[in-house]
């Protein structure tokens, strides 16, 4: 990824200083190892599904917490049943 075409970009977008980009920058790259996406892919998000969050972290300028709600925004979530919820087969009552 070609930071100085980033910082360029995003700062016509973002409308932060250099310094922020660069952070954002890192916590994308951080994230992408994480989440598997690419960077560009990463980036694209923050544009277009992240403006929330953005705006939260110019207001409380909390990196880790921007951090964390990026990865869990871009994470696979797979939601498994209990392994409580199935009988198991020795407990089925066999009706006669």
């Amino acid at each position: 990824m070609d930071h100085e075409y980033w910082v360029v970009r995003l700062s016509g977008i973002l409308l932060w200083n250099e310094r922020d980009i660069r952070k954002i920058l890192r916590v994308v790259s951080d994230s992408s190892l994480v989440t598997g996406l690419t960077e560009e892919e990463t980036l694209d998000f923050l544009q277009y599904g992240f403006e929330e969050e953005l705006d939260s972290l110019k207001e409380t300028y909390d990196w880790t917490q921007f951090k964390k709600q990026l990865v869990s925004k871009l994470s696979k979530r797979e939601t498994i049943a209990p392994g409580l919820s199935v009988l198991h087969p020795d407990l089925l009552i066999e009706e006669d």
